[in-house]
This record gives structure tokens, C-alpha cells and sequence, in this order.
């Protein structure tokens, strides 16, 4: 009899062959984990009022801000796959609680652009609380140059993952 996992594994990989299967690995480790982080959001959800959309759109906003870009609401809708009335409500929210502000763009007065307020790590603390104690456990059982390639391949991944178009 095959388990679910078993069943499940490389759903989304048609090639059997072990020429991938490192990868395979990995990617499979990465969305169970996906899926434990996005359920400790949902558990926080609650204690921060505030959704899983309402953190990953001040997350792409901080980013933006980190690399000097503005992004407006139509940007931020595309991102998040919402409609454009759900994300003037999403911005409604987080204007509320003082997470961001609309302003008029630099370069078309017409335009809107939104702004974070909130620092990266006072995001991470409304979401998480402080950074629990077994999270830096593992982060620190890796050395230095574990660390360097775990945080490239990362940043490398959410990269890759921000510019994939669903519709292809």
C-alpha cells in the first residue's frame, strides 16, 4: 500500500529519473516547510490581526523599499493575485493600523503609491512575537559558510518565485 506522502511525492514533476532527485529533495523539503511556516501565520493571525495577505503585501512593500522601487496598488494586486477592490480594502486595513500610507507618485501626480511604515524587523515581531527560541536553535547549528549558502539559495528562491507568471 503507498502512504500519501509517498503518493503525493513529485505530483508536480513529471521525470522519474534520479537525475533531478537532489533537487527534487530539497524543493519538497522547501514547500513542507512553506506549509508550517504559513500554518504558524495562521495560528499568529489572531494575536496580530492582521491576514496572510496583509503580511506578504508589507512584505513585498518592504522589499520594494529595500531596493529603492515604489510600488502602486495595481503592482501590489497583481502580486498578491487579488482583485483590484480587494486590495483598496487590504490597504484600507493595514492604513488603519498605521502600517502604511498612500501617497501621490513621484513621477505621475495621478498615481498612488504605497508606503511602507513599518520596519522589517517590527513586522517580524508583530508576526512571530520574538524569534522563538528553537528557530534560532537550528539557524545557529549551521557555520558560517552553511549559513552563506542556505541565505543565497534562499534569497536566490523567493527571487525565482516572485517573477513566476502562474498564467505560463
Amino acid at each position: 500500500m503507498t502512504s500519501e506522502k509517498e503518493a503525493t511525492r513529485h505530483y508536480w514533476y513529471a521525470e522519474e529519473s534520479g537525475e533531478h532527485e537532489p533537487a527534487i529533495r530539497i524543493l519538497e523539503a522547501m514547500r513542507a516547510y512553506g506549509a508550517a511556516e504559513a500554518a504558524l501565520r495562521r495560528r499568529s493571525e489572531g494575536v496580530m490581526r492582521m491576514s496572510e495577505n496583509d503580511v506578504s503585501a508589507l512584505r513585498y512593500l518592504l522589499r520594494a523599499q529595500e531596493t529603492g522601487r515604489s510600488v502602486g496598488p495595481k503592482e501590489l494586486a497583481e502580486y498578491l493575485g487579488i482583485q483590484s477592490s480587494s486590495v483598496t480594502a487590504l490597504l484600507d486595513r493595514l492604513e488603519r493600523g498605521g502600517h502604511v500610507r498612500r501617497e501621490a507618485s513621484p513621477f505621475d501626480r495621478r498615481a498612488l503609491i504605497v508606503v511602507p511604515t513599518m520596519p522589517e524587523d517590527q513586522l517580524q515581531k508583530a508576526i512571530l512575537g520574538d524569534v522563538r527560541p528553537e528557530l534560532v536553535e537550528v539557524a545557529e547549528s549551521l557555520d558560517p559558510e552553511q549559513a552563506a549558502v542556505v541565505v543565497e539559495f534562499l534569497e536566490r528562491l523567493r527571487d525565482a518565485v516572485d517573477h513566476v507568471d502562474p498564467a505560463k
